[in-house]
């Protein structure tokens, strides 16, 4: 085009003409396309920082827009490069990467409208399937935008597994919530040591929390005059990176119980214990048993699914978050 608004019109009217419309075509299309690179540098500014790093999935930092816009530069300076600012080389994966976000969107609209039961979803269906069609033969034929895409996704998920390996001593816990008997309970512990005990719940009656107790008293020398507290986490959503404790109280008989949903176990112990030193200004002690396994597995674990081998992991995210040792929970493993 840029050819025939230049060369076309110098030879219908004048070269001067010719010049002075193609000078407007090219800098017409410049803005365009400029334009074009701005809107979707702006969507990346938005949408990564509000998930990546939630997810545990990005460095902290990826929340500051200057960072980003310095690393999405830097990748388009390396895909220039790469393809040595050939305009007809880059076209392929122009293509495929603007038919997927179209497809993709026609897809999303397709099912949130199948999901309100709306009349216009077969349309919406069809149009989805078009594009579908569309990117399938483009791929085809331009094979070199889903080999740049297969690259992008392959870097975008080991980045992302480095940095929640990197982020997984994180506190990773914004507030905590107590209820009124966790309360009560939390206040009577401002009489005495502060000594909680660890419990993946079974059944959850008497018979448990007897043995459980029994067991962690020989195993750690806990004297029978001090009172235990016990602090059980149920596994929420791995992927939620961040979030806050809810923290309710139980009474079994006599015996003490807080339960918390929490995304990963360690962390919400470590934050757990950091929240009772800061309230009562007393260090916190909790007990552990060992756990049978392989601890390579374990640390896998825990990186994806938030649980694993938790006495070790709890006991690292504390002497992270509290470089003075004095002022740090302590961390017992018995058995």
């Amino acid at each position: 085009m840029a050819y025939v608004a230049h060369e076309k019109f110098a030879q219908i009217f004048s070269p001067v003409v010719g010049d002075v419309f193609g000078t407007i075509y090219d800098i017409s299309t410049i803005a365009i396309l400029w334009f074009a690179g701005a809107s979707a540098l702006a969507g990346l500014l938005n949408i990564v920082p509000r998930y990546l790093p939630r997810y545990g999935m990005a460095p902290d930092w990826a929340r500051a827009t200057r960072p980003l816009t310095i690393v999405f530069t830097l990748i388009c300076f390396a895909v220039t490069i790469s393809f040595q600012a050939d305009v007809n080389a880059q076209g392929g994966a122009y293509a495929t990467g603007v038919l997927a976000l179209m497809t993709s969107a026609a897809v999303a609209v397709t099912i949130s409208a199948r999901r309100k039961n709306e009349k216009k979803w077969v349309a919406f269906l069809i149009i989805a399937l078009v594009f579908i069609y569309t990117t399938v033969v483009n791929i085809i034929a331009q094979p070199e935008g889903i080999k740049i895409a297969t690259l992008f996704i392959i870097s975008i998920v080991v980045a992302s597994f480095v940095s929640r390996a990197l982020r997984s001593t994180e506190i990773r816990i914004d507030n905590i919530e107590l209820d009124e008997k966790a309360e009560e309970f939390i206040n009577d512990l401002e009489i005495g040591d502060i000594r909680i005990v660890t419990n993946r719940r079974e059944k959850g009656d008497v018979t448990e929390y007897r043995f459980k107790e029994h067991e962690k008293r020989i195993d750690n020398h806990i004297p029978s005059t001090d009172p235990v507290l016990f602090y059980e986490i149920e596994l929420g959503d791995a992927s939620e990176f961040k979030g806050k404790l809810k923290i309710r109280g139980v009474d079994v008989e006599g015996y003490r119980i807080l339960r918390t949903e929490s995304p990963a176990v360690p962390n919400a112990i470590a934050a757990f214990l950091m929240y009772l030193r800061d309230r009562t200004g007393k260090i916190p002690h909790v007990y552990f048993g060992w756990s049978e396994g392989n601890p390579i597995m374990y640390l896998i674990r825990y990186v994806i699914f938030g649980e694993g081998d938790t006495a070790p992991v709890t006991r690292e995210i504390l002497r992270q978050a509290e470089e003075d040792p004095e002022r740090r929970p302590n961390v017992h493993v018995g058995g």
